[in-house]
Protein backbone atom coordinates (compact mmCIF):
# COMPACT_ATOMS: atom_id res chain seq x y z
CA UNK A 1 0.00 0.00 0.00
CA UNK A 2 1.27 3.80 -0.37
CA UNK A 3 0.89 6.19 1.92
CA UNK A 4 -2.08 7.43 1.01
CA UNK A 5 -3.47 3.95 1.57
CA UNK A 6 -4.17 3.12 -2.11
CA UNK A 7 -3.12 -0.27 -3.34
CA UNK A 8 0.02 -0.04 -5.72
CA UNK A 9 -0.22 -1.96 -9.04
CA UNK A 10 3.10 -3.96 -9.83
CA UNK A 11 4.87 -2.24 -12.73
CA UNK A 12 3.48 -3.18 -15.94
CA UNK A 13 6.53 -5.45 -17.78
CA UNK A 14 7.96 -3.61 -20.49
CA UNK A 15 7.21 -5.37 -23.99
CA UNK A 16 10.41 -7.11 -24.72
CA UNK A 17 10.10 -8.61 -20.61
CA UNK A 18 6.27 -9.96 -21.78
CA UNK A 19 7.54 -11.43 -24.92
CA UNK A 20 9.98 -13.01 -23.47
CA UNK A 21 7.81 -14.18 -21.08
CA UNK A 22 4.95 -15.11 -23.64
CA UNK A 23 7.86 -16.91 -25.66
CA UNK A 24 8.69 -19.07 -22.62
CA UNK A 25 5.05 -20.04 -21.58
CA UNK A 26 4.28 -21.11 -25.13
CA UNK A 27 7.54 -23.12 -25.35
CA UNK A 28 6.69 -24.99 -21.79
CA UNK A 29 2.96 -25.52 -23.56
CA UNK A 30 5.23 -27.21 -27.06
CA UNK A 31 7.29 -29.23 -24.37
CA UNK A 32 4.25 -30.84 -22.26
CA UNK A 33 2.73 -31.55 -25.81
CA UNK A 34 6.01 -33.63 -26.64
CA UNK A 35 5.75 -35.21 -23.63
CA UNK A 36 2.24 -36.57 -23.79
CA UNK A 37 3.33 -37.81 -27.57
CA UNK A 38 6.40 -39.76 -25.21
CA UNK A 39 3.97 -41.30 -22.40
CA UNK A 40 0.78 -41.96 -25.30
CA UNK A 41 2.63 -42.61 -28.77
CA UNK A 42 -0.59 -43.79 -30.22
CA UNK A 43 -2.26 -40.40 -29.97
CA UNK A 44 -0.93 -37.53 -32.58
CA UNK A 45 -1.60 -34.93 -29.18
CA UNK A 46 -1.56 -31.95 -32.04
CA UNK A 47 -4.59 -30.20 -31.22
CA UNK A 48 -4.20 -27.36 -29.19
CA UNK A 49 -7.03 -25.30 -30.13
CA UNK A 50 -6.14 -21.65 -30.91
CA UNK A 51 -3.47 -21.22 -28.83
CA UNK A 52 -1.17 -21.06 -32.00
CA UNK A 53 -3.58 -18.62 -33.87
CA UNK A 54 -3.28 -16.77 -31.12
CA UNK A 55 0.61 -16.40 -30.21
CA UNK A 56 1.30 -16.36 -33.89
CA UNK A 57 -1.32 -13.01 -33.88
CA UNK A 58 0.82 -11.83 -30.96
CA UNK A 59 3.70 -11.82 -32.59
CA UNK A 60 2.47 -10.49 -35.50
CA UNK A 61 0.86 -7.39 -33.34
CA UNK A 62 4.54 -7.00 -31.34
CA UNK A 63 6.71 -6.85 -34.25
CA UNK A 64 4.76 -5.53 -37.49
CA UNK A 65 3.32 -2.23 -37.71
CA UNK A 66 0.10 -4.06 -37.46
CA UNK A 67 -2.87 -2.67 -35.81
CA UNK A 68 -5.80 -5.87 -34.33
CA UNK A 69 -8.71 -5.55 -36.68
CA UNK A 70 -12.44 -5.07 -34.78
CA UNK A 71 -14.29 -8.17 -33.42
CA UNK A 72 -16.03 -10.29 -36.29
CA UNK A 73 -13.88 -8.70 -38.88
CA UNK A 74 -14.45 -11.63 -42.40
CA UNK A 75 -11.26 -12.50 -43.40
CA UNK A 76 -8.41 -10.41 -41.60
CA UNK A 77 -6.61 -10.12 -38.14
CA UNK A 78 -4.85 -6.75 -38.58
CA UNK A 79 -4.17 -3.83 -40.53
CA UNK A 80 -1.38 -2.05 -42.07
CA UNK A 81 -0.89 1.67 -41.01
CA UNK A 82 -2.22 2.14 -44.35
CA UNK A 83 -5.41 0.26 -43.96
CA UNK A 84 -4.40 -3.21 -46.14
CA UNK A 85 -6.31 -6.18 -44.57
CA UNK A 86 -3.34 -8.98 -43.37
CA UNK A 87 -4.79 -12.31 -42.23
CA UNK A 88 -2.45 -14.43 -40.15
CA UNK A 89 -1.48 -17.57 -39.93
CA UNK A 90 1.19 -19.45 -37.65
CA UNK A 91 2.76 -22.72 -38.31
CA UNK A 92 4.08 -25.22 -35.96
CA UNK A 93 4.30 -28.34 -37.72
CA UNK A 94 1.64 -28.79 -40.58
CA UNK A 95 2.65 -29.14 -44.12
CA UNK A 96 -0.60 -26.82 -45.14
CA UNK A 97 -1.85 -23.74 -44.46
CA UNK A 98 -5.76 -23.01 -44.52
CA UNK A 99 -7.42 -19.74 -45.21
CA UNK A 100 -10.70 -18.83 -45.26
CA UNK A 101 -12.15 -14.88 -47.13
CA UNK A 102 -9.88 -12.15 -48.61
CA UNK A 103 -7.46 -9.82 -47.24
CA UNK A 104 -4.79 -7.48 -49.22
CA UNK A 105 -2.18 -9.13 -47.53
CA UNK A 106 -1.22 -12.56 -46.15
CA UNK A 107 1.59 -13.30 -42.97
CA UNK A 108 2.82 -16.77 -42.27
CA UNK A 109 5.02 -17.48 -39.52
CA UNK A 110 6.88 -20.87 -38.48
CA UNK A 111 6.36 -21.10 -34.61
CA UNK A 112 9.01 -23.69 -33.47
CA UNK A 113 8.83 -25.95 -30.67
CA UNK A 114 11.31 -23.58 -28.31
CA UNK A 115 8.51 -20.84 -29.18
CA UNK A 116 10.92 -18.96 -31.19
CA UNK A 117 9.79 -17.78 -35.36
CA UNK A 118 10.44 -16.79 -38.17
CA UNK A 119 8.50 -15.27 -41.13
CA UNK A 120 7.91 -17.31 -43.87
CA UNK A 121 5.47 -15.35 -46.13
CA UNK A 122 4.52 -11.59 -46.11
CA UNK A 123 3.05 -10.34 -49.73
CA UNK A 124 0.12 -10.31 -51.36
CA UNK A 125 -2.76 -12.60 -50.27
CA UNK A 126 -4.26 -13.12 -54.28
CA UNK A 127 -1.23 -15.03 -55.48
CA UNK A 128 -1.25 -17.32 -52.73
CA UNK A 129 -5.04 -18.41 -53.08
CA UNK A 130 -4.99 -18.59 -56.59
CA UNK A 131 -2.35 -21.40 -56.36
CA UNK A 132 -4.39 -22.92 -53.45
CA UNK A 133 -6.57 -25.67 -53.69
CA UNK A 134 -10.05 -25.14 -51.82
CA UNK A 135 -11.25 -27.76 -49.93
CA UNK A 136 -15.57 -28.19 -49.92
CA UNK A 137 -15.28 -30.95 -46.91
CA UNK A 138 -13.45 -28.15 -44.44
CA UNK A 139 -14.99 -25.35 -46.50
CA UNK A 140 -10.94 -23.23 -46.89
CA UNK A 141 -8.28 -22.84 -48.84
CA UNK A 142 -5.27 -25.35 -48.24
CA UNK A 143 -2.04 -24.32 -49.68
CA UNK A 144 1.38 -26.46 -49.05
CA UNK A 145 4.34 -24.97 -47.25
CA UNK A 146 6.60 -25.85 -50.21
CA UNK A 147 4.27 -23.84 -52.98
CA UNK A 148 4.06 -20.94 -50.34
CA UNK A 149 7.95 -20.62 -50.53
CA UNK A 150 7.65 -20.95 -54.11
CA UNK A 151 5.46 -17.71 -53.94
CA UNK A 152 7.26 -15.83 -51.93
CA UNK A 153 10.66 -15.80 -53.69
CA UNK A 154 8.81 -14.83 -56.60
CA UNK A 155 6.52 -12.54 -55.29
CA UNK A 156 8.86 -10.77 -52.31
CA UNK A 157 10.59 -7.94 -52.58
CA UNK A 158 13.11 -7.94 -49.83
CA UNK A 159 13.12 -4.13 -49.52
CA UNK A 160 9.49 -4.01 -48.98
CA UNK A 161 8.35 -1.64 -46.23
CA UNK A 162 6.05 -3.87 -44.54
CA UNK A 163 8.39 -5.76 -43.48
CA UNK A 164 9.22 -5.98 -39.63
CA UNK A 165 11.55 -3.60 -38.23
Amino acid sequence: MSSNGSVLEPPKPTPRREQEAIKHIVATIFSAQDALRDLAPDQRWAGMGNLLGDYGEYIALSNYNLKKAPGGADGYDAATADGMKVQIKANHSSATIGFRGEADLLLVLKIESNAEWREMYYGPFKPVKEKATYSKRDNKYMIQITKLGEIAKHTLDPSDVRRRP
